[in-house]
C-alpha cells in the first residue's frame, strides 16, 4: 500500500483525524482481524467521544487502510462488519 501520507484524501483532512489515522494505523500494525477487531472498536469509540467523524473519501481511505493487509476471507469479514456498524447508526 502507498505511504499514507502521500494520498491526496488524507492530505486534505484535518490535522486532528491525520494524527487519529496514524494511531490506528501503528495500533494494527502485525495484528490479525480478531485481533484488529477490539482495536477498531475503540478507536471509533474513541472517535465518537470526540465528536470526529469521517467524509465518504475519508471513510473510503480509512477502508483501503483496514483491509490492506487482510486475506479475502478477512475482507468479506471486514466489509461485513463494517455493514453492521453502518446499521447501528
Amino acid at each position: 500500500m502507498e505511504d499514507i501520507r502521500q494520498n491526496s484524501a488524507f492530505q486534505k483532512m484535518d490535522t486532528q483525524k491525520q494524527q487519529m489515522i496514524m494511531l490506528l494505523i501503528q495500533s494494527l500494525q502485525d495484528k490479525n482481524l480478531n485481533q484488529a477487531l477490539p482495536v477498531i472498536m475503540n478507536w471509533n469509540k474513541q472517535m465518537q467521544q470526540k465528536n470526529i467523524s469521517f467524509t465518504a473519501d475519508e471513510n473510503t481511505l480509512l477502508t483501503a487502510i483496514l483491509s490492506a493487509q487482510m486475506t479475502p476471507e478477512q475482507r468479506k469479514q471486514y466489509e461485513l462488519l463494517q455493514s453492521m456498524m453502518k446499521n447501528m447508526h
